[in-house]
């Protein structure tokens, strides 16, 4: 094996030995998602699509270990236990020049720090233990292929629809439910959202545009005078583009009634 082949051979190791110790960590941090939703799958696949997040603690961890490995290699030979400080350093300062010090970047900071040192340990055990690093490669698209599947769960789901209005009556919803609005540049859409909650389930709503982003929204005081004495949310937002948009109602353990309306000028 000439040293060319040697070189590419040490590379892709070190690349795959980098990617499978990220993989372990994102497995945990998710087994933890897991655990603390109570095995709620589609509230952890709104976790698991929140893709900044994602991108930005993924690359820092990788962009972080290669520099620590370029000072232990080419400046200056570390041990692996100060490797290992090192790792938990940049974990535990990144989140001070966003947030300052105060409690809440301190408590982010040791949070940050426990997933460096997972990761700097999935690390150095990888190298030790080769044929493990397929298993921790095959997280990523495992988590992909999750992030396509709509766990939303809907019982006796009864609706009424027409031009203006959506409504919905149901024993039990857990998930999301998209509204189509089709919108031309500039319009300006004025909603009424009322949920009647019989049971102790949570809700909420949101828009989306045609680029699946959020849109802003501005609550305004009006009621919809139809819905009588319950109790109703009311906001505005512009179409700053043609296209369908989506309001999206998402229920949690929720038992009950959704009525919407909307306005289009």
């Amino acid at each position: 094996m000439n040293l060319e082949k040697i070189f590419n051979y040490k590379v892709l190791e070190y690349i795959l030995n980098k990617v499978a110790a990220l993989g372990l960590l994102v497995f945990i941090m998710c087994t933890y998602l897991l655990l603390a939703t109570g095995f709620d799958l589609y509230e952890f696949t709104e976790y698991l699509l929140n893709t900044e997040f994602w991108l930005y603690m993924c690359g820092y961890a990788l962009l972080t270990t290669v520099l620590i490995d370029l000072v232990r290699y080419k400046w200056k030979k570390l041990t692996n236990n100060r490797g290992i400080l090192l790792h938990c350093l940049a974990g535990f300062i990144v989140f001070f020049p966003f947030m300052g010090i105060n409690p809440f970047s301190l408590i982010a900071g040791f949070v940050g720090a426990l997933c460096a040192f997972i990761y700097a340990i999935g690390s150095y055990f990888f190298k030790k233990k080769k044929r493990f690093v397929w298993m921790a490669l095959f997280v990523f698209p495992l988590l992909l292929g999750m992030r396509l599947i709509d766990f939303t769960v809907k019982t006796n789901w009864n609706e009424e629809i027409t031009k203006s209005s959506y409504s919905a009556e149901f024993e039990y919803f857990n998930g999301k439910h998209e509204i189509p609005l089709s919108l031309e540049k500039g319009d300006k859409v004025t909603s009424y959202i009322s949920f009647t909650q019989t049971n102790g389930g949570g809700y909420g709503y949101r828009i989306l545009d045609q680029n699946k982003d959020y849109v802003g929204m501005k609550e305004i005081e009006e009621t919809y005078e139809d819905y009588g004495a319950v109790d109703t949310k009311a906001f505005q937002f512009n179409a700053k583009k043609a296209g369908v948009y989506k309001l999206i109602v998402t229920g949690d353990d929720l038992k009950g009634k959704i009525d919407v309306k909307w306005e289009i000028e």
